[in-house]
């Protein structure tokens, strides 16, 4: 399962994690596809870059997203007793399939999540501005039909909250 982010700028995973680092996109009946051939595992019949590599061989999990950020790494234990959330430990028995479990796959998202945070506060910032230029272009167009129904620059300007001055200045040209 995986995560998009709402300017589709950022797609993140709970990443398998590959002894010697790689990190996993995919996975297939016979374990999770890792880029890269090493010689070590076997080649993908589908796609001749990537190996498979076995689901008991996967040693953790780490949250990814296309832009390349990685988060820390949950390790992979061998046994039940050896799990401990506090620590970044989770137990998968090595004949399961090896992705991460739930608790770990939400935790490993809320880091995801805190790492779009700033694209997604600057969506709120790019809407905000396009609505307060809007409002500003609305203002000018009214101002200017109340202008033109006779309203003074003191009744204009005391509508908006500023001097019969300031109102004659910022608009008085647009007319």
């Amino acid at each position: 399962m995986g995560w998009v982010s709402n300017d589709n700028e950022h797609e993140g995973w709970a990443a398998p994690v590959a002894p010697d680092g790689r990190l996993s996109a995919s996975s297939t009946a016979e374990g999770m596809l890792v880029k890269g051939v090493t010689g070590r595992y076997v080649p993908d019949v589908t796609m001749p870059d990537y190996e498979l590599i076995p689901d008991k061989e996967i040693i953790g999990w780490r949250g990814a997203c296309v832009c390349g950020w990685q988060g820390e790494m949950w390790e992979r234990v061998t046994t039940p007793a050896a799990a401990d959330f506090s620590r970044r430990r989770d137990y998968v028995a090595p004949d399961e399939f090896a992705n991460a479990s739930s608790e770990v796959e939400d935790a490993i998202q809320d880091e995801w999540n805190a790492h779009i945070a700033p694209s997604e506060a600057i969506l709120g910032v790019e809407a905000a501005a396009r609505e307060y230029s809007q409002a500003g272009h609305r203002l000018d167009k009214t101002v200017a039909a109340a202008k033109a129904a006779g309203a003074s620059w003191a009744d204009i300007g005391r509508a908006v909250g500023i001097s019969r001055q300031s109102a004659h200045e910022r608009w008085a040209e647009k007319q």
